[in-house]
């Protein structure tokens, strides 16, 4: 729904010629459109999942829903104190560390095998993001001064809490190399990136990352930032080392992917899950808590952490509801439940534990 609504507001202001707005993008040209058209999941002018992927599935129609959305009271929505967090310093770790930071939402800080992994970096919040997605009291506490330098930046998709164009620009200096779902890559050369730095990919492919692989892998999903859904695509992520397998899911909802992935890499170390800012309303493109404990076992990590949730409010469910229905369901399962703070630690080469913090800013 938050989607909807900015392509919304963001038409009418350029329709209406009150700005250019330069952090929107742009769809793929030349010859990243030729490539984009050759991909067998682009079929007449869009992306398509593998499996029927209606976006809204509720019987209410748009427009109700998008009045609940905006006007209706829903309670604890948002923490009523500030969100607990621990603000790690990135630049302290040792090349030699293994290590993951949740930064907020869907942003996650990942070193592995000696390589530094950046993925969906939202670290500030301007126009016209800020209309609707403005963060938790607490949860934004990196900027992206407080990200050291990065082997690879990943963007899983386009949508505005996935790709923010201030951020972007402001790591230009720090980026090896830029790793995006195809179609994306068009973005970071209009943003000011070298086109020999960026690397679109699809499902199936990988790029090398020293000796790490990175391997594009499916999600269901969509995209779209002004000019319509479809143009750009998106995926999930794994991170395919020496040390260890770590799976990244991006945004999108259950289906038969998750098992395929799991059989296509066994031994997957941590999956880390999108869990959050689901609804009825939009089932099949965002894993609702039901089928997130289905998902996890298909893919069948042996540790788990959820992101996608506790500093932005863009669904109707409590704030806390995705991490307290995870933690349940995880009791009795084959895969262990990490829990940390934004910001905590989470050193892979020992057996961390974490307390349920959210129940500390409620």
């Amino acid at each position: 729904m938050l989607y909807i609504i900015l392509l919304l507001v963001v038409a009418a202001l350029a329709a209406a010629g009150c700005a250019t707005l330069r952090s929107v993008g742009r769809t793929p040209r030349g010859a990243r459109l030729e490539r984009v058209k050759q991909s067998p999941h682009y079929v007449d002018g869009h992306f398509r999942n593998t499996s029927e992927t209606p976006q809204m599935t509720g019987d209410r129609g748009f427009f109700p829903a998008l009045w609940e959305f905006l006007f209706d009271n829903r309670p604890d929505l948002k923490p009523k104190e500030a969100v607990p967090t621990v603000k790690t310093n990135l630049n302290a770790f040792g090349r030699d560390e293994e290590v993951v930071v949740w930064l907020g939402h869907s942003s996650v800080f990942i070193q592995t095998g000696g390589r530094r992994f950046l993925f969906d970096p939202v670290l500030t919040c301007k126009f016209p993001t800020s209309l609707f997605m403005r963060p938790f009291k607490g949860a934004a506490i990196y900027t992206p001064d407080d990200i050291p330098e990065v082997d690879c930046l990943v963007v899983t998709h386009d949508h505005w809490d996935h790709l923010d164009y201030a951020t972007i620009r402001a790591l230009r200096s720090k980026v090896g190399m830029v790793v995006c779902s195809l179609g994306i890559g068009e973005n970071f050369a209009y943003w000011g990136y070298p086109e020999a730095m960026i690397h679109d990919v699809e499902w199936g492919e990988d790029v090398a990352v020293g000796d790490i692989t990175l391997h594009c892998l499916p999600a269901r999903h969509f995209s779209g930032r002004l000019s319509g859904s479809g143009k750009t695509f998106w995926g999930s992520y794994l991170i395919d080392g020496p040390v260890r397998r770590i799976f990244v899911s991006g945004d999108g909802g259950y289906d038969t992917h998750f098992a395929d992935i799991g059989r296509q890499f066994p031994g997957i170390d941590l999956a880390i899950m999108e869990n959050g800012q689901y609804d009825p309303d939009w089932k099949y493109i965002h894993t609702t808590p039901d089928l997130l404990p289905q998902a996890i076992d298909d893919l069948g990590p042996k540790r788990v952490m959820s992101y996608h949730n506790a500093k932005f409010a863009l669904a109707n469910h409590p704030w806390t509801e995705p991490m307290e229905l995870l933690l349940n369901a995880s009791e009795g399962r084959s895969w262990e439940l990490l829990t940390p703070k934004i910001g905590q630690e989470v050193l892979l080469d020992t057996h961390p534990s974490f307390t349920p913090w959210w129940r500390d800013g409620r």
